[in-house]
């Protein structure tokens, strides 16, 4: 046992990060759209595909509670075919808002915003009606500053106070302020020069992301994908752009855990920027956005007596959380499903979205599953243009201590390949979450402690004590009935530790 769990000094004031609360919300939207004239009339709806644009959150104190509201966008892309059965798209946004209470003078707040399920549905050639359910988490941490009650305080009653103290795991965490990049580059599309895009969109992948003093160093890629029309069949062009940035996360240390995500929040592709007719240029707006955690001992009370005065003691329990994991993963899978659409001979184009995922404790690792939905876009030998949908599990392990644990993910998923093999449907996705883990744990410490100044102990210098420990036996606790301390114990009996394993005898 350590000089600091006898000193009789107050300890320092702990700080503990507490969450208080956890609430999950789902919004339903819907909203009907007309398209211009210019956009071609809708036949039948092939593929919609969701992606949430959070935008910012807004806490106002009202009394006991706290008062959150946050917003953001929907942004779709709806592909479908014309009149005269060409393949196109168009980009629609609906604009997202919810509300909540949390409990009052929270530290930090995260909102996690997901698309649950999305439905577009042709009311008329030019109206589409668009129905999106929102799933939102949102987690708020709290610090909490742990005082104790010991009386009286003054220095010569202090004297004959004896503490132990305990070392408590709690962790810091703290988010990092959003930082937009934009990027530019272009397709090359040779001779191509009647190339028409029909659909584009753009994925930031963060592969990997370290804490520095004062940022973060982001690393990944940006795929930017483009389904073009060069007047005679359906062309998708791809490139790949590097990310190297360095977010800034002030108070940020080498030591510490990160984790990061990216989004794409638009993109704009034209062939009209210049006389040079062999390339597709393209914009890029980026956002990043993480958050760091480290983790600390805060040291507090444990337990409490006075060796003079009968000691009346009360003790309290609480929360703490440390982090257990903060991370960007990634792994790689492969499936296989008999084919539903036999008469698609060439496939244009498959676009995959997160279905449902799971995250499970046990046995030391944490166990990410759920479903991928892959969709996808294909063309039969008469032209046609069909869609089809394939549901690909997923599951992986990770190690991860504790069973009680509050666990941020995100995830992103990325077709590396998809093919058919004769009456097959052959797909490769490459997966990444992003995961952040905390364990909970639960502990007793010292509320309060009051001196009982009437009921002093009276202790009869001639009479020599002797007692044989126990194999159970803790120093602390005999020190606290014979009221006496466990320096006295140890110096008196020429101690080479605080530990009564293997002591046969001791005088008190």
């Amino acid at each position: 046992m350590n000089e600091a769990t006898i000193n009789t000094q107050m300890p320092k004031k702990a700080v503990i990060t507490s969450l208080s609360s956890d609430i999950q919300l789902v919004n339903e939207i819907s909203e009907e759209f007309s398209l211009p004239d210019y956009i071609p009339e809708v036949r039948r709806v092939l593929h919609t595909r969701a992606s949430v644009l959070p935008e910012g959150k807004f806490i106002s104190d009202s009394g006991t509670n706290t008062s959150l509201e946050f917003d953001g966008t929907v942004t779709y892309t709806v592909i479908y075919t014309d009149d005269e059965g060409k393949l196109r798209s168009i980009p629609l946004s609906s604009a997202y808002e919810g509300k909540t209470i949390i409990p009052d003078s929270v530290e930090t707040v995260f909102i996690d915003t997901g698309v649950d399920n999305v439905n577009c549905r042709v009311t008329a050639p030019r109206k589409l009606t668009i129905k999106t359910r929102l799933k939102s988490r949102i987690l708020s941490f709290i610090e909490n500053e742990i005082e104790e009650q010991i009386s009286p305080k003054s220095t010569a009653d202090e004297m004959y106070i004896q503490r132990r103290t305990k070392a408590l795991n709690t962790v810091s965490l703290k988010p990092v302020s959003m930082q937009n990049i934009r990027m530019s580059d272009k397709f090359d599309i040779g001779s191509k020069s009647s190339m028409t895009p029909l659909m584009c969109d753009a994925q930031m992948i963060i592969t990997d992301c370290k804490a520095r003093s004062g940022y973060i160093a982001v690393r990944g890629t940006v795929n930017v994908r483009c389904l073009c029309n060069d007047g005679e069949k359906e062309i998708l062009l791809t490139k790949s752009l590097p990310v190297y940035e360095d977010l800034e996360a002030e108070g940020s240390l080498a030591t510490d855990s990160v984790r990061c995500v990216g989004r794409c929040v638009s993109l704009s592709v034209s062939n009209e920027q210049s006389s040079d007719t062999s390339h597709l240029f393209f914009d890029l707006n980026c956002e990043i956005e993480g958050e760091f955690y480290r983790n600390e001992e805060s040291f507090v009370t444990e337990d409490c007596y006075s060796t003079k005065h009968e000691t009346e003691t009360a003790f309290k329990e609480i929360d703490t959380y440390s982090l257990v994991l903060a991370k960007n993963h990634s792994f790689s899978v492969n499936d296989k499903f008999k084919r539903k659409e036999p008469e698609i001979e060439e496939i244009i184009d498959t676009l995959c979205e997160i279905l449902s995922d799971k995250a499970e404790i046990k046995g030391g690792k944490i166990t990410l599953s759920g479903k991928v939905l892959a969709q996808v876009i294909g063309k039969t030998k008469n032209g046609e243009f069909l869609c089809e949908e394939y549901e690909i599990p997923f599951r992986t392990d990770m190690i991860c201590e504790g069973e009680d644990i509050i666990s941020r993910i995100g995830y992103d998923a990325v077709v590396n390949d998809a093919r058919y093999e004769n009456d097959k449907f052959c797909i490769m996705l490459e997966i990444y979450p992003s995961i952040s883990v905390l364990k909970k744990e639960r502990t007793e410490i010292l509320d309060s402690a009051i001196l009982k100044k009437d009921s002093e102990y009276k202790n009869d210098a001639s009479c020599v004590r002797v007692f044989f420990p126990k194999d159970s036996d803790i120093l602390w606790e005999v020190a606290k009935k014979y009221h006496t301390t466990e320096r006295k114990i140890v110096e008196d009996n020429d101690l080479s530790s605080y530990s009564l394993e293997n002591v046969k005898s001791i005088i008190i």
